[in-house]
Formats: structure tokens, sequence, C-alpha cells
């Protein structure tokens, strides 16, 4: 038997955080710090395998879709174990519940094992998407679009995060029942516009622009997905209108002032991030194309909207029903505007000792992609099963428990399980994977915890919130929930 020997490390831009696969995030503190060769030796402990000729195929059922909407997939894993087969969208499936094994298989080589979301996400996204990428391709789309997220940029977009996030807040107060949802789409859909983008939009064409962005999410799991379905068609449609509106602000060039004109109309600067990678490929030797770019603005614009919404939705629905958290918080937030001014800054963020442990378990609990998908180049041998090669691998980042040295190790929504007796945060176990790992680690993860905790502070300084109907968390996988669904009354803290 072969030993498959994954080799892939992490770009020095996105040093891991130790004994994880997640790099440092602004407002990380920690009171252990294991070494590196120990983060090395668990994800080496667990290297999978080439399947030997005879194949031990996991226990499950093949004959039936199964629910991963809850119930379903836990009484699977209490029947079968935490890796089993099954069907899904019509396809033979391995559903792995493992972390040893999720992580493995999360850095595994490129030529063992490639990304797969299915025909609609990769036409939607097009093929030179970061997310639809293989082997040299993805490794320099990855080099050239991390410049958008290192550390030093994600903190120069804190003040317009907190601008945007205060003119938001500020004007749900002033409604009765505010659709709590479709407004944090609209929100993190902005930020994306924005600061990725740097798009200066009136508001009737970022209304547009966000109905066709609607339009062509709601496709990526249209099956089947070609022109006789009328949802895929849409969706197609509408990707061509989005790509009509990016494209001249792209390849604009600046003006005397600094502005590159915009020939669809309005502006954009010369130092917004999509045309620094624009013009930083160009000069470095790791030119994308203006196809690839535009391909990756669909990309970046998906990846930053519909998850980081749903997380700050869910993260608003468990401090409507926990007033001790929203206590806690309020009471840091006090210390910090004493020590550093009412400014939300970078120093401010990377304060937020509990306001971390908070965000870590918004993301523990509600995680913004419960899972991903992986198809296998080669039979491969995974905790003793085979997985055949062209099955479909379901690798499942949510985990119900993070280890035993967390305290309390149980159920329910506790921040308290991220600190020590003496109040610091506690090294992130490996099981926790809310953004992925790998090659594949999300390039805005950083960003994304920086608006929930702007978000965060924000609301526990100035206002309160109450649902008329109290509901159940959301789930990210449900990309049809209506943004309707969820109705918050906001008020100024009096």
């Amino acid at each position: 038997m072969r030993t498959v020997q994954w080799s892939w490390q992490p770009e020095p831009c996105s040093s891991l955080a130790p004994g994880h696969n997640q790099p440092a995030a602004p407002g990380r503190h920690r009171s252990r710090r294991p070494s590196a060769s120990r983060s090395r030796r668990w994800v080496t402990s667990c290297a999978a395998t080439v399947a030997p000729k005879s194949r031990k195929l996991p226990p499950g059922n093949l004959s039936s879709e199964i629910d991963l909407q809850g119930v379903s997939h836990q009484e699977r894993v209490r029947e079968f174990g935490a890796v089993y087969k099954t069907r899904m969208h019509g396809q033979d499936t391995v559903v792995v519940d493992d972390p040893v094994q999720v992580q493995a298989l999360l850095v595994a080589n490129y030529g063992v094992i490639e990304n797969d979301w299915g025909p609609g996400v990769s036409q939607l996204l097009g093929q030179g998407a970061i997310a639809n990428q293989e082997g040299d391709a993805h490794r320099r789309s990855r080099r050239v679009l991390t410049k958008v997220f290192t550390k030093e940029a994600t903190l120069s977009y804190i003040p317009d995060v907190s601008r945007l996030a205060a003119s938001f807040l500020s004007t749900w107060s002033g409604h009765e029942d505010t659709e709590l949802l479709g407004e944090l789409k609209n929100f993190t859909f902005d930020i994306s516009c924005s600061l990725i983008m740097g798009f200066d939009l009136q508001e009737q064409e970022r209304r547009q622009l966000r109905r066709d962005f609607t339009t062509l999410t709601s496709g990526f799991f249209a099956h089947p997905f070609d022109q006789s379905n009328p949802i895929a068609a849409a969706a197609m449609a509408a990707r061509s209108r989005l790509l009509e509106r990016i494209e001249p602000r792209i390849s604009s060039e600046p003006d005397d002032q600094g502005n590159a004109s915009d020939h669809a109309g309005g502006s954009v600067t010369q130092h917004t991030p999509i045309q620094r990678l624009y013009t930083a490929s160009q000069a470095e030797g790791e030119a994308l194309s203006l196809g690839e770019l535009l391909d990756q603005s669909i990309n970046l614009m998906m990846a930053s909207t519909e998850t980081t919404a749903y997380s700050i939705c869910n993260m608003m629905l468990e401090l409507e029903r926990a007033p001790e958290i929203v206590q806690r918080l309020a009471k840091e937030q006090e210390a910090l505007m004493q020590q550093h001014g009412p400014e939300i800054t970078g120093q401010v963020i990377d304060g937020m000792v509990y306001g971390e442990a908070f965000t870590r378990e918004v993301l523990r609990v509600h995680s913004p992609v419960p899972s991903v998908f992986r198809r296998p180049l080669i039979d491969l041998d995974v905790a003793g099963f085979t997985v055949p090669k062209g099955w479909m691998l379901q690798l499942m980042l949510k985990q119900q428990k993070l280890g035993e040295h967390m305290s309390p190790n149980q159920p329910g929504f506790h921040p308290e399980r991220w600190l020590d007796e003496r109040g610091h945060l506690i090294e992130q176990p490996p099981s926790f994977m809310p953004f992925g790992g790998g090659p594949r680690l999300c390039l805005g993860w950083m960003l994304a915890k920086v608006e929930i905790k702007v978000v965060t502070a924000l609301f526990v300084r100035g206002y309160t919130c109450q649902q008329p109907c109290p509901q159940s968390p959301l789930s990210p996988n449900d990309l049809t929930t209506a943004d309707d669904s969820i109705l918050m009354t906001f008020a100024r803290q009096t």
C-alpha cells in the first residue's frame, strides 16, 4: 500500500494558528501556544492512503438521498459511524464527520483530490474563479487574491465597515420591523461592492446589482443546470449583466486625480483592492487576465455576501435571547471606549477578548459553511474504508464536540468555553474549522470575523432588539430561505 503524502504548506501571508488549520485573527489572544511541530504531527498522523485492490466500502445506504438539514445526518452517524456512504444529488457520496480525517483530506495534494461544487456553481462563478481552479492555476490565483485579505488590508477596512454598520443599525431602529436576513445581505453586499470591488454606487444601481446577484446565487444548485431550466437560464443571464457592470470598473485607467473613470457611470478609486490586484498581477509576473478577474470578482462577491450575512443574522438571534451575554459584551465595550475612545479601530477589535469568544461560539454553533465537497482522483483509503475514484466526498466542518479540554464541553451556546479560568482566550482545537482549511482555506475569514465583531460592538453600545415572532437559527445550507423570513425590531437604548 503506497502512502499519499500531503504536501501543501500555507502561504507566508496566512500563518496558521498553532494547533489549528486557520490563521491567527485580529483580536486573537491565547493562553497557550503549542509548537508548530505538534500541528504537523496532528495532520500527518491522519494521512490517508491509496486504497488496496480489495475494496471495503463504508457502511451506509445508497438507496435514499440524505437530508443534511438536521437530525438525519446525526442519526446516520450514530447508526453507521463517522464515515458512511449515501446518495446525494443523484451521486454516490461518502460523508466524513471525523475531524481528524476531515483535516487530512482538506490538506490533500491537488493530484489526489479536487474541489467539486457541481455544474451550477462551476458555470455561474466561471472557470477563472478560484473556487473552480486546481493545481498551479489555483496556487497563482491564491497568491494574487490573498493581497486583498492580508491582516493589514483587513484592518484598513474597519472604518468603512463601521460606517456602514452604524448606518444600517440607525436605519433599522427607525422602522417597526426589519427583515433581518434581507437587510444583512444588503449590508454584506455593500461591503463587498464598496470595500472589495471599490464601487461607488447610486442607490438604484446598487438595487439592480443586488437583484442580479440574488438571481445568480439562486441558480447555484438548479438541476438540471441548462437552458431548459428557467432558474438556471435566469441565473446565467444575471451573471452576464453583472459582468457588464463590473468589467469597465476593473479595466478603467486612473486619471490625474487618482480616480478611474467608469464608462458605465460612477467612479472607482485607483487604490481599490480589485484594481490593485489587476495592477499587481501585471507587475509581478502573476498576470491574471481580465476574464479571470471578472470570474474572481463574482467569486469574491459570493464568498463575502451570503455566508457572512447568515452568520451575523444568527449572531443577532443569539443576542436577542441572551441578555446576560449582551451585558458582558457591553461591559467590555465600555472599558475599550475608555481606553481607546469611541471609534471602532484595530485596537478595539484586538481588545475584544470576550467578543472573540462570542464570535467563535457563533461560528461553532452556526458554522458559515457546515460542509465542503471534494472528489477523489484516485481510490482513497479513509479510516480503513475505500472511497472510490469519482465518488463525491462531503467533509463535515461543523463538529458537535471540540475536545475534552473545552469547558463546558457540551451542547448549547456558551462563549465561556473559549476562555480559561483567568478569562484569557484558549487555543482553538484542530476540530474547529468554520472556514475550512488547507489550500482552500477561506481567503476572507479575517474580514468575516471583523464584520461580526463590528456589528456586535456597535449593537451592544447603543441598541436593543426583539423578535415579534421568535424563530430558530438559520442554516446557510438552505439557500431558499426568504429574505423576509426573520423579522426583528430594533430600538436605540434609552
